[in-house]
């Protein structure tokens, strides 16, 4: 297979391959200060045309290598935080805009890298440093509520009906939150983690994979 970015090789490291949720559309972003759209015309699941995947846009964050990037539920965004910022972008993808967000109020983090959108499209969560997770409305990107775990917390994952989130500590402990009231149901260890790296939440909520 081609690669999809053929029109547009990153200059630096890829962080981000995404597809758009509803269109035929691939994004990638990377250490380059740049994220890419490429139309997909020829999709299958092991098949990607890279010869005719034109490259719809590309914006460039100057000075802002990015960490991670991530459409909107609505695919009408695109959220990129930065390798050593505290602020992150948004692109809205409607009008073209390319916002900052210099400062979440309530938010005191020397950097901002990795974060979560719920199913829904109704939060973005925003792991900070020393076990904060801040929860943020995605709609107006103002801080709700700050939970902490024990620890380092170094990934978390949104249950597939919003209603919980798994936080995942280096030490290797998870913790189980209600959204809504922001309180912590449930947390236990994961036996025999050396340092807790990533977790995920099975679609029909019956597994959670951690390690």
């Amino acid at each position: 297979c081609l690669p999809a970015n053929q029109e547009r090789f990153a200059d630096g490291r890829l962080a981000t391959v995404q597809f758009h949720p509803s269109a035929q559309v691939v994004m990638t972003a990377g250490h380059d200060r740049s994220v890419s759209l490429f139309q997909v015309r020829n999709f299958s699941l092991c098949y990607v045309d890279g010869i005719r995947n034109p490259r719809i846009q590309s914006i460039y964050l100057e000075g802002f290598p990015i960490y991670k990037a991530c459409f909107s539920v609505d695919g009408e965004q695109v959220i990129a935080t930065g390798t050593h910022h505290k602020m992150f972008f948004v692109y809205d993808m409607m009008s073209g805009s390319i916002i900052p967000i210099e400062r979440v109020r309530g938010v005191e983090e020397r950097f901002l890298k990795s974060f979560e959108v719920s199913p829904d499209g109704s939060f973005m969560l925003l792991t900070g440093t020393s076990g904060y997770l801040h929860l943020l409305s995605m709609k107006t990107k103002e801080l709700i509520s700050t939970m902490k775990v024990n620890g380092r917390c170094t990934a978390c994952a949104f249950t597939p009906d919003g209603s919980k989130v798994y936080s995942y500590s280096k030490e290797g402990e998870v913790f189980i939150w209600d959204v809504r009231s922001r309180k912590c149901l449930h947390k236990f260890e994961d036996e025999g983690s050396l340092e807790g790296k990533c977790i995920a939440v099975s679609k029909n909520n019956q597994y959670v994979a951690c390690g």
